[in-house]
């Protein structure tokens, strides 16, 4: 009897970076780009097809969602959980800060 595969709602954080936006899901530590959301979208979903075609060609499945802090649970795989998402404050010194964002003051002649 052939095993059904098993489905998982993989939790997909949408990010903008400069002109280009990316998908990236931490369950795997996989992330694509995009000039636009949906070509964002679309590039994930690919990435996400090779990868999976990969893994299971090397059959490395085991060590890859344990490498991704996946756990076994009566014989399937359960992702980590994901619990909350929170921005926390963070300081950059002044001249870190003016090479990051190009200030005019940190160009020389």
């Amino acid at each position: 009897m052939k095993k059904r595969p098993v489905e998982y709602d993989l939790p997909v954080i949408l990010m903008k970076e400069g002109g280009v936006f990316v998908c990236y899901t931490p369950v795997l530590d996989l992330a694509s780009h995009g000039d636009s959301v949906e070509d964002a979208l679309d590039s994930f979903r690919t990435t996400l097809r090779l990868f999976i075609e990969e893994v299971t060609k090397m059959g490395t499945w085991e060590k890859v969602l344990t490498d991704c802090g996946w756990q076994k649970v009566k014989n399937t795989f359960m992702p980590p959980e994901i619990i909350g998402q929170k921005t926390e404050p963070m300081q950059i010194p002044a001249f870190a800060s003016c090479e990051l964002l190009s200030c005019p003051s940190s160009r020389r002649s």
